[in-house]
């Protein structure tokens, strides 16, 4: 019989408190200056912490950048509840493909994730955490699409998997062009995503 782990103590949870806060203050100066031009210290003093309090929690930046995926994670779980709910496929479906959209589609979010994606094809350390990010919210997606295939809603010939990630692919591009573009109606591009989400799918 496996052992529950022993309940967080108060010092745990302080400890877990403190990596969170110096993780958004890194992810805060990611967006202002860049991985690059972000020095370890600017980190501290953005976090209100000594040099060395902050290298007793992470030993370089690209260890605070790979942390910054376990925030990831948690901003992803309200989206991925959506696909998890009971209803049609069909609903559950247009309302993540919006979802999803309207997180990404933030000029902080995409500058981020511009950020990451560039250290990430450099280093695997960094990567790992945001490749099983995105494998977790394509297997619910291809789940979903599965599901809407298999009573007669949706028409595909690939397999869910694959429509899955084509699917992210076309909201991500369109969010990160959103993001950049200062002129555009997100509420227009959005209509135009979901839109062309459901036809992609047979619908």
């Amino acid at each position: 019989m496996t052992k529950k782990p022993p309940p967080a103590t108060q010092r745990d949870e302080a400890t877990l408190k403190r990596r969170r806060h110096i993780v958004e203050s890194a992810a805060a100066c990611f967006i202002e200056q860049g991985f690059h031009q972000t020095s370890v210290r600017d980190i501290s003093a953005k976090a209100g912490i000594s040099l060395g309090n902050l290298y007793n929690h992470f030993d370089s930046k690209a260890a605070l950048i790979a942390e910054i995926a376990t925030l990831e994670t948690e901003d992803l779980a309200r989206i991925e509840t959506i696909l998890e709910e009971t209803r049609p496929a069909y609903d559950r479906t247009k309302k993540f493909a919006g979802s999803y959209f309207d997180t990404l589609c933030q000029p902080e979010t995409a500058i981020l994730s511009a950020e990451i994606t560039a250290e990430a094809m450099r280093n695997p350390r960094i990567a790992k955490g945001f490749v099983d990010n995105r494998d977790r919210l394509a297997t619910l997606l291809a789940d979903t699409l599965q599901q809407g295939k298999q009573m007669g809603d949706f028409q595909f010939d690939c397999t869910s998997m694959q429509m899955a990630h084509l699917l992210l692919d076309i909201i991500e591009a369109a969010a990160t062009r959103v993001a950049f573009d200062t002129g555009n109606a997100a509420s227009n591009t959005r209509k135009a995503v979901e839109t062309m989400i459901m036809k992609s799918i047979g619908t």
